[in-house]
């Protein structure tokens, strides 16, 4: 399967995995969002330590975000990403294609977003 056709198959994932009012811990974990609406163009959430703020998360953003992941075998860092991109990638963490581990850098645990072996190995059929 090519990149381009991988990557719009976990967004149609996605976006079947969502449903308004769902609550939906950020990659970090020290928050989360309630997916507000959602469609082929992008996701509606309010992050639930604001009140009342709704940020929309682009179809375009969402797409650079499952590349990153597709381009980076040993995973996203998460100290790669700016807050917002933790965000997302929150929401590409409940994929059931994705999973988060935890490696030892100089002497200090760092979680990753990846790809599972098995998704690794349907993208590069």
């Amino acid at each position: 399967m090519d990149r381009i056709s991988f990557a719009e198959q976990m967004w149609e994932e996605l976006l079947s995995m969502l449903y308004e009012g769902k609550v939906v811990s950020t990659f970090k974990g020290k928050a989360t969002f309630t997916v507000v609406s959602f469609s082929d163009n992008g996701i509606e959430v309010r992050i639930a330590s604001k009140t009342n703020e709704k940020k929309s998360l682009s179809r375009k953003v969402m797409m650079n975000a499952i590349y990153k992941l597709i381009d980076h075998i040993d995973g996203v860092r998460q100290k790669m990403v700016d807050p917002e991109s933790r965000l997302k990638l929150g929401l590409l963490s409940l994929l059931p294609s994705t999973e988060k581990v935890r490696k030892v850098e100089a002497k200090r645990s760092v979680l990753y977003l990846i790809l599972t072996s098995e998704t690794r190995k349907k993208l590069t059929e």
